[in-house]
């Protein structure tokens, strides 16, 4: 449990800096800068595919019609949702939708571990969410204001941010799910396999997303864009780091933590996107951003003993 706890850590460390993309690439629409990085997956994952022939030979149709929606939505539609919101609605707005996916996998998963009569009583889970959701809220407190402000300026622009922010929350809510139930149900399957199917199937679909929103550039739009080594660069960085490796952790840890665990682990991605955040701007954070990770963490590691205690107390019945 402790190498699944490291490598989903590994994997936020990774996934923060998919938050700076926006600001590093502030002249791109996010149709191509979603679809760029996936593009960039892809070619990634096409040589890596023959390494793991053997590996494919085992997959059936019905895995690859999950992969295919796992990178479809999971991926693609996902971060152009997260985009759209980020550019439209800020960051805070976005940051704080997406803090709420570490509860809602949790609550999700637990619900379904009931039936499957493995979860988790509620009394025990609860206080490691209170942790997160008090986190959340203290860590937030300094972007409020900006929130009020951006609904008062932004009009249409700015709801429409807001929609794309709770897309992507109900998106990357569903896909740790579905994919860990692929990844617990097939425990033999590799997990970096898995991530370079992943690769696979999104290649054709960021391939057309890109041209198809190239197109609707206005004429004279180079392929790509107004600073191509910088976008190339930056899509290549997402696409190989963000995207390949940072999959691959997160499928080896998702193979080792109930997903009920699994899911609160985003969280770290939240504290690594605000701190690359504030290194980017060469700001301190303020304190209660400070406790308000603090408490973030205490949450995860809570619900990492919690989980660990069960565990434990459920070998020796499972022997």
């Amino acid at each position: 449990m402790a190498l699944g706890f490291l490598y989903g850590v590994l994997a936020c460390m990774i996934w923060g800096f998919v938050y700076l993309v926006p600001e590093v690439l502030p002249g791109y629409p996010p149709e191509l800068m979603a679809a760029g990085r996936f593009v960039s997956f892809g070619l990634v994952a096409v040589p890596l595919a023959w390494m793991e022939r053997r590996e494919f030979a085992h997959y059936t149709l019905r895995d690859w019609i999950d992969v295919a929606k796992l990178g479809v939505i999971g991926n693609i539609v996902y971060y152009w949702c997260l985009i759209e919101a980020i550019q439209n609605a800020g960051v805070p707005v976005s940051g704080m939708a997406m803090s709420a996916v570490p509860v809602l996998v949790a609550a999700v998963a637990n619900i379904r571990d009931r039936k499957k009569g493995r979860a988790l009583a509620w009394s025990r889970l609860l206080p490691g969410l209170v942790l997160i959701v008090a986190g959340f809220a203290l860590a937030s407190m300094t972007e409020f204001e900006m929130v009020v402000q951006a609904t008062a300026d932004g009009g249409v622009k700015f709801w429409y941010g807001v929609m794309m922010a709770a897309a992507a929350l109900l998106l990357w809510t569903w896909y740790p799910i579905r994919n860990a139930d692929w990844l617990l149900a097939h425990p033999q399957r590799s997990p970096r396999a898995w991530s370079t199917a992943q690769g696979l199937s999104t290649f054709p679909f960021a391939v057309l997303m890109y041209l198809v929103f190239w197109k609707l550039e206005p004429a004279g739009t180079p392929l790509l864009g107004a600073d191509p080594v910088w976008f190339v660069f930056v899509m290549a960085a997402t696409g190989i780091m963000g995207s390949w490796v940072g999959i691959v952790f997160w499928n080896a840890m998702s193979q080792r933590l109930p997903t009920a665990l699994a899911g609160q682990m985003i969280v770290f991605e939240t504290i690594f996107a605000v701190l690359y955040a504030h290194v980017l701007r060469m700001q301190w954070p303020q304190w209660n951003m400070l406790v308000g990770m603090a408490l973030l963490l205490s949450g995860v590691l809570l619900s990492l003993k919690v989980f660990r205690s069960a565990a434990a107390k459920a070998a020796p019945s499972a022997g």
